[in-house]
């Protein structure tokens, strides 16, 4: 019965967790209207849908202590990342080649779609996230490659995503038509108001306290708090549920954070992304995808190891084996290869989805049948 019961708060903690990472999200992007294309899907938007990750880790290192909740934690990040890198771009492709972009009214029987044969992507933002998620990645293979990590570790993680937001912060920039869009979202938003019993069971803080008026810098900042607590609540749930059920199923956590915990974390990155390209905001779908990776290694990682060894002075043990390590290499790999089928295409097509919806499933077949093996 424990592993059914760690399997509902799973799905209970997925389902709050996407809908509070929603008003997050609408709260984030008023907050953060005036930034440039593509700044906004790999800062706000990536720190938005990356709360879940933050907080999942946080909770199983300060929680549990020991070197499983850390690889938990590792796992958490690693999978998630994974998921970002391959299937929220797959599913992204999907969603505008057979459902097709909105084009004229709002999401529902009103809504005109247009379908998308192909599309281009900006290649310098590209290259820019993947750049910096290289690097990230790059010093967590190192930092794992030793015994233990120390604090020093934790903050050369905080370090590269500040050097990473002020990089993208000298993009700042506000026209014309990005204010037309703004406008023009927050009124496509304001015609279809929920329920207050919708609006309850689906976390929309802005409508349960402030009728569905559009955002102020009062109201926004206060759902915005709102939104982080339900994640909250939600991600301390995720870490009860993954040792439950690594207890329940016999197998070390980092199994049942690699495959659950992944999963449920990505689902807001997801949602996000998709409404993006479905909006035809293909820089910032895929920005989102990998600035949320970014966010996962440096700060997801990063905070709580450097609050954990500052705090009870210790450094923290890193697994024995070479789970954590191989992980972070096939992360590597596949980075590389998403980037690369995204950069060599002049334009993106439904063969790029395919193409990344294979090397998901290779992986998840890697994935269980090491751990069966091992």
């Amino acid at each position: 019965m424990e592993i059914f019961a760690a399997l509902a708060a799973i799905v209970v903690s997925s389902i709050v967790i996407m809908f509070a990472c929603n008003s997050f999200d609408d709260a984030a992007s008023h907050l953060g209207r005036n930034m440039a294309p593509g700044v906004r899907g790999a800062t706000i938007n990536a720190v938005g849908s990356s709360m879940p990750e933050l907080l999942t880790a946080f909770f199983l290192l300060f929680l549990f202590q020991d070197r499983d909740g850390f690889a938990a934690g590792v796992a958490t990040t690693a999978g998630s990342a994974i998921f970002n890198s391959v299937v929220i771009p797959a599913v992204c492709i999907f969603a505008v080649r057979f459902r097709g972009v909105l084009v004229q009214g709002v999401p529902g029987s009103a809504a005109v779609w247009e379908k998308v044969e192909s599309f281009e992507i900006s290649k310098s933002n590209l290259i820019r996230d993947g750049f910096f998620l290289l690097i990230a990645e790059a010093a967590l293979i190192w930092f794992l490659g030793n015994s233990t990590m120390t604090w020093w570790m934790g903050a050369t993680l905080l370090g590269i995503y500040a050097f990473y937001f002020i990089y993208l912060s000298r993009g700042f920039g506000h026209t014309e038509d990005d204010a037309e869009d703004d406008n023009e979202d927050e009124g496509d938003d304001s015609e279809s108001p929920s329920s207050k019993l919708k609006a309850m069971l689906t976390l929309d803080f802005n409508t349960l306290l402030f009728d569905s008026d559009d955002y102020s810098t009062g109201s926004a900042w206060a759902v915005l708090s709102l939104a982080t607590g339900a994640i909250a609540l939600a991600s301390w749930l995720l870490a009860e549920a993954v040792m439950v059920s690594a207890d329940a199923m016999g197998v070390p956590p980092y199994f049942t954070a690699l495959v659950f915990a992944a999963a449920a974390t990505s689902v807001p990155d997801t949602v996000l992304s998709v409404k993006d390209a479905v909006r035809g905001d293909y820089d910032d779908a895929l920005s989102n995808a990998i600035g949320s990776n970014t966010f996962d290694i440096t700060v997801g990682l990063g905070l709580p190891l450097l609050l954990y060894t500052l705090i009870y002075g210790t450094d923290v043990e890193v697994m024995s084996n070479d789970e954590t390590q191989l992980l972070r290499i096939v992360l590597f790999g596949v980075t590389v290869v998403v980037l690369a089928s995204l950069l060599l295409r002049k334009r993106i097509t439904v063969s790029v989805a395919y193409l990344l919806s294979a090397i998901y499933v290779g992986w998840m077949g890697f994935v269980i049948v090491d751990t069966l093996i091992g």
